[in-house]
Parts: C-alpha cells; sequence; structure tokens
C-alpha cells in the first residue's frame, strides 16, 4: 500500500529519490504520466498495466474513453528505480507540474501523485474547506 507524504529534492540530473516505505511495491518498474489538477502520477507498472487493460476494455467510440486515454499514455514514461530507488521525472514532466527542485510524494495506496509542493499546499486548503460540507463524500457511499 502505497501511503504516507514526503517531502524530497530533485538532484542536478532530475531524479527523484522514492521513500524507502515505497521499495518494494516500485522494485518491478514504475510509469509516470501527466495527473489531474496539476501533478504527476507514478504507477507501479503492473497498476498501469492493468488500468491499460481496463481503458482497452472501453470502446474506441467513447469520446471520454479515448480523451482518457489521450491524457494518460501519450505523455507516459516507464522507468526503473535504481539501487537508491531514485528515478528520473523527464523534463517535460516535470514542467507540466512546475516541479522544479522540491516534490511532494503522496501515496494514494495503489499510485503515487508528484506536486510542487507549493500547488499540493493550495490542494489541500482547497480540500477541507469543500470538506465543511459533511455530505461532500456522502455519494461515494464508503
Amino acid at each position: 500500500m502505497l501511503i504516507g507524504q514526503y517531502e524530497h529534492t530533485l538532484d542536478n540530473k532530475g531524479r527523484l529519490t522514492l521513500p524507502s516505505e515505497y521499495g518494494a511495491e516500485l522494485a518491478g518498474g514504475v510509469v509516470l504520466t501527466r495527473g489531474m489538477e496539476g501533478c504527476l502520477y507514478l504507477f507501479p507498472r503492473g497498476e498501469f498495466e492493468r488500468l491499460g487493460d481496463r481503458l482497452r476494455e472501453l470502446s474506441l467510440t467513447d469520446s471520454r474513453a479515448r480523451k482518457l486515454r489521450r491524457w494518460l499514455f501519450p505523455q507516459a514514461h516507464a522507468a526503473e528505480p535504481d539501487r537508491q530507488r531514485r528515478v528520473v521525472i523527464p523534463q517535460w514532466l516535470r514542467d507540466m507540474a512546475s516541479i522544479t527542485d522540491k516534490v511532494l510524494i503522496a501515496g494514494m495506496d495503489n499510485y503515487i501523485e508528484l506536486w510542487n509542493p507549493d500547488t499540493w499546499r493550495e490542494q489541500d486548503q482547497a480540500l477541507r474547506a469543500e470538506l465543511d460540507d459533511a455530505d461532500f463524500f456522502a455519494s461515494l457511499n464508503v
């Protein structure tokens, strides 16, 4: 399970050291891609493959499915963590998420979100404001 949040610094080669707590789940490789709300997604390779399998089941005539494919796959980058659990975040992906030197790593159970720390704080404040509405999550039936 990928949980918790961490703030790490990119090295001068654009490499991010992933938390040791995530080591076993990410050892088989990762896929980085564009996320929502200004972040990047980092999936364990197997999880990204499962997502691809689910999207493949959707009809090519469904415009929403095509848009989601266009959002995720052309920007995807596969990587293997090195012995120090580092992965390179390509410059084009860093640019998409306005990531320069610091990265907020947020575990989301089966994937990770990578954020510019300032953007993360803005998103977190907005979420806190929404949660003032007691019914915000009610429709999820969790």
